[in-house]
């Protein structure tokens, strides 16, 4: 979407990822128990290893710290108003 950004006349563009896919019945979706436990992605990497490993090597990790580093600052944000209340 990014990259025809500039092309497309949208006011709003919004990304499905393979739900397309899913419904037309062209791609396979995970088992259940792998949608329940959160592993949807790890089936489509071995499902498209050459075409997802790139996103998955990149974009996981990135997202995974950036995560941290939101919740380590409300966490110490939650300490220090507990400490100002003197609720420690």
């Amino acid at each position: 979407m990014a990259n025809h950004l500039g092309r497309i006349e949208a006011p709003v563009m919004i990304g499905v990822g393979a739900a397309f896919d899913f419904l037309a019945g062209t791609k396979r979706q995970a088992p259940r128990w792998m949608q329940r436990k959160g592993l949807e992605w790890l089936f489509r990497l071995c499902s498209e290893p050459r075409r997802l490993w790139r996103c998955y090597t990149y974009g996981v990790p990135g997202f995974t710290i950036l995560t941290i580093g939101d919740l380590a600052r409300r966490a110490m944000r939650r300490l220090r108003a507990s400490a100002r209340r003197g609720t420690i």
